[in-house]
């Protein structure tokens, strides 16, 4: 199932239980590979309460990231409480995403490998 880039900003992203605890604001792509490696998510409701305001949103990785065809939106495949305290989401300077310390913060936050030490199944 394709979808273009473009129309994945602004898509629903629900949490485990079905509810609705953001929006898609950027897809990163590795220029290399051509793999998505990141999203960043708008909060709403709940989540957006939780946090302090201005918040950039939560940087996930895509490992985190499933499909959901019958609600049409993304999924968030960890207890959404694991997003308080994630790298990146209080900073008040933007994303580097190329930030290979950062990144594996990131991923050891949400107790993954990071995508460059993951080999693809292509």
């Amino acid at each position: 199932m394709l979808i273009p880039a473009k129309r994945l900003a602004g898509s629903q992203f629900h949490g485990t239980d079905g509810r609705t605890i953001g929006t898609i604001r950027e897809v990163v792509v590795d220029r290399q590979s051509g793999r998505v490696i990141y999203l960043l998510m708008d909060p709403t409701g709940q989540e957006q309460e939780e946090v302090a305001a201005p918040h950039r949103g939560y940087p996930l990785p895509w490992q985190l990231v499933s499909y959901d065809a019958g609600k049409k939106a993304f999924r968030l495949d960890t207890d959404p409480g694991h997003l308080q305290g994630a790298p990146g989401a209080e900073a008040a300077e933007p994303i580097d995403w190329e930030d290979r310390v950062w990144a594996e913060r990131l991923h050891e936050h949400y107790g993954l490998q990071p995508y460059w030490t993951v080999r693809s199944g292509a």
